[in-house]
């Protein structure tokens, strides 16, 4: 079943994200509105509030009829960069290992906020 959401999650990736003529503005808007998503939908996407956001939650979501296309793009960003965005902290409190924390979340997107702004 994960083989499966795995491709079409990938796919539906691609369609909302990854354009050939890009600018930088573009990108870096987007990930903003990815970043403004997630802080806002947190609680949302932690279904047993145990303050991580896992993966099988973010699947729950993405198989749901009741999210927009674009909120499952968003969706399918934080799948796609699961790992990375859970290995930012490390966190004292007991949780999964690959689940997403609000700490991950603000330490992920403040990083890459800051590689990929524009010059301006």
């Amino acid at each position: 079943m994960d083989e499966q959401y795995e491709k079409e999650t990938e796919s539906e990736f691609e369609k909302h994200w990854l354009k050939t003529e890009e600018s930088d503005e573009s990108v870096y808007q987007d990930i903003r509105q990815i970043r403004d998503y997630a802080r806002l939908a947190f609680d949302k996407l932690d279904l047993d509030s145990n303050g991580f956001i896992e993966r099988q939650e973010l699947f729950t979501f993405l198989a749901s009829d009741k999210v927009s296309s674009r909120e499952k793009s968003f969706i399918t960003f934080l799948l796609n960069n699961q790992q990375a965005i859970a290995d930012m902290t490390a966190e004292s409190t007991p949780g999964p290992r690959s689940g997403i924390s609000r700490s991950d979340l603000e330490s992920y997107f403040g990083l890459i906020i800051n590689l990929i702004q524009p010059a301006g």
